[in-house]
């Protein structure tokens, strides 16, 4: 089956308190990068000959390049192939989607925007996520995308300190009567090394909701979408018209994956590996011809079950009942309301999305 390919473009023009991913404000780094990703996809293509159906564009935020530096980027992956007219995303940010930019995106092949709006309630977006761009930009970026007819996916986050589920409720209204035909919506979370990690253990940000109300939240999202003709088909991904994202299903299925640029994940079906989280590292490594990992590991047949599960518990879709010795708890799963056995798989109910990482641990 052909690959995904993606490229992490680590550059944003401020770090979210909440981000843990790997992203810099150093926007002169940016031809560093550039020629770091034209040696990278040079050195894969002979490893990587067939061509890719999915490109997704993430970060950092790919959307603040420019046109010239985005022609650079295209020109860097000349060496793989990505097969015409295939699903290509990229990341935008509200405030960098205008209708020059995502024409211009669109000329390259570019098919699909998904937009970081986060959410359409001021003290959300400001006082809780310290969002640079405005609840007016994410309409003028929702607006310049349907002008162009792209695909439109937008992220939400939910889980505000205070938050009630009417609030998230009418959040959920606005993304779901936009545009867009894709809504990712996740709980808001605070590793320990990110600002709001920080801010929380020190006592300066307020706590976020417990588990009760977090679970609350989290019922809310599947119901109200429903309502609005969005099927949930990974715990926190929804799709009307069967527009569901082609790239990120090939992670939950255990399906092949290029990654490029620094801290990049790939996945070749049997190895998964990392590249250095530093852009100086990673490019000084490929400037010798070589690659800086992270790490590099060989699953054993043992893994692959474990991935196979706890993946497939993440998807509408489940996974083979083969996968799953037959127990006593696993018949309590399915009789209290977590699993359903369908055609012979096992799939998650509302209830089995909103715990899928503990039903793993459970069946594994």
């Amino acid at each position: 089956m052909p690959a995904g390919l993606y490229v992490h473009v680590p550059f944003c023009s401020g770090k979210c308190p909440y981000c843990d991913f790997y992203s810099i404000t150093a926007l002169d780094l940016i031809p560093l990068w550039i020629e770091g990703l034209a040696r990278e996809a040079a050195l894969m293509a002979p490893l990587w000959p067939e061509p890719f159906d999915t490109l997704y564009l993430g970060g950092g935020s790919p959307s603040l390049l420019s046109d010239s530096e985005l022609t650079a980027l295209f020109e860097a992956l000349s060496p793989l192939g990505v097969i015409k007219g295939s699903e290509a995303t990229i990341e935008a940010n509200p405030e960098d989607v205008t209708p020059e930019k995502a024409a211009s995106w669109l000329s390259r092949g570019v098919n699909r925007i998904s937009v970081g709006v986060q959410s359409f309630d001021v003290r959300w977006l400001h006082d809780s996520l310290n969002r640079r761009h405005t609840v007016e930009e994410n309409y003028q970026a929702i607006n310049a995308a349907a002008e162009l007819g792209v695909s439109l996916s937008l992220d939400l986050i939910f889980g505000h300190a205070g938050q009630t589920p009417e609030e998230w409720a009418a959040d959920l209204d606005k993304a779901a009567n936009s545009w867009a035909d894709h809504i990712s919506a996740y709980g808001l979370t605070a590793a320990p090394s990110t600002l709001l990690g920080r801010a929380l253990a020190s006592g300066a940000a307020p706590k976020l909701p417990g588990e009760e109300r977090s679970s609350e939240l989290f019922m809310v999202t599947g119901e109200a979408l429903a309502m609005r003709g969005f099927e949930r088909y990974e715990v926190s991904n929804f799709a009307r018209g069967g527009s569901v994202c082609r790239h990120n299903l090939k992670y939950w299925r255990r399906e092949p994956y290029l990654g490029l640029g620094p801290s990049a994940h790939s996945f070749d079906g049997r190895r998964r590996w990392a590249n250095a989280s530093s852009v100086r590292r990673w490019a000084a490594a490929l400037n010798r011809g070589e690659r800086s990992l992270e790490f590099v590991e060989e699953l054993t047949e043992q893994q692959i079950r474990l991935e196979r599960i706890m993946l497939g518990l993440r998807l509408e879709e489940g996974l083979s009942v083969d996968l799953i010795e037959p127990s006593e708890k696993l018949t309590d799963l399915v009789e209290n309301g977590f699993l359903t056995l369908v055609d012979s798989r096992l799939k998650p109910t509302p209830k089995g999305f909103m715990t899928a990482d503990a039903l793993a641990k459970l069946l594994a």
